[in-house]
């Protein structure tokens, strides 16, 4: 199973790619773009951590692949970081994301975001079964640097209905963490991983892994139920 030596090393990749990939694109005059969220460089090796749980949980190796296109319903098609397919069956689809910086300028919209991919694979299935007999399972998750929270947080200014006391006191960390614990608990996704990560003062890698359900022990736990399924059921 999964533990604090397993996924130090992919935090560590994670923060040197974003320093690399910031030094990058500030070089090309591209710092204040969203070229750098679109930079899948440092989410490579947090991928293939996923992509060997498909693996070590009994697949193939070549039935489980990186970055690779599905069709959509309400969108012409999506890339899932994580796909898994077995006899031509969708076995589970996986999308990872992170927030290095700038939580207040999209966090809300990485959550919408989630929860219409969730919806639009469904609906692919439940009018044409292109992904097979399985039915859709999907994980989520999000790798967020705790340190960037804004020193002074988004509050509404003014709203007709009382807000959720779960999200009080409100930081961007916590809204995630809320919304994955959610996602699972109401079937959006089947699985979730939340991290929170930052640098120490000696530079060293610390992490966090907030929400009990969605951590990479869960996450493990449910991919191998999941392709055991599989298994049996197409065998």
């Amino acid at each position: 199973m999964p533990s604090s030596s397993d996924i130090e090393p992919l935090l560590v990749n994670w923060w040197a790619e974003r320093g690399a990939s910031s030094a990058r694109l500030d070089a090309a005059g591209l710092g204040n773009s969203g070229a750098n969220a679109r930079n899948a460089r440092h989410m490579q090796s947090i991928a293939a951590f996923v992509r060997q749980m498909f693996i070590d949980a009994g697949l193939e190796e070549s039935e489980v692949t990186l970055d690779r296109v599905i069709p959509g319903y309400y969108r012409r098609s999506k890339n899932w970081d994580v796909v898994a397919i077995h006899k031509g069956h969708l076995v589970g689809v996986v999308e990872l994301k992170s927030q290095e910086k700038s939580p207040s300028n999209n966090a809300n919209n990485r959550i919408e975001e989630a929860i219409g991919s969730a919806h639009d694979a469904l609906a692919v299935q439940e009018i044409s079964e292109a992904f097979g007999k399985l039915g859709v399972w999907a994980a989520w998750g999000m790798t967020f640097n705790r340190d960037c929270e804004p020193v002074r947080r988004n509050t509404p200014k003014s709203h007709n209905f009382p807000l959720d006391l779960a999200f009080v006191p409100f930081t961007y960390a916590r809204q995630y963490s809320i919304a994955i614990e959610r996602m699972v608990a109401r079937n959006v996704y089947q699985a979730g991983w939340m991290v929170e990560t930052w640098l120490n003062p000696d530079q060293t890698v610390g992490f966090d892994e907030p929400v009990p359900s969605a951590t990479a022990d869960t996450l493990r736990t449910l991919i191998h139920g999941r392709v055991q399924f599989a298994l049996t059921a197409l065998a």
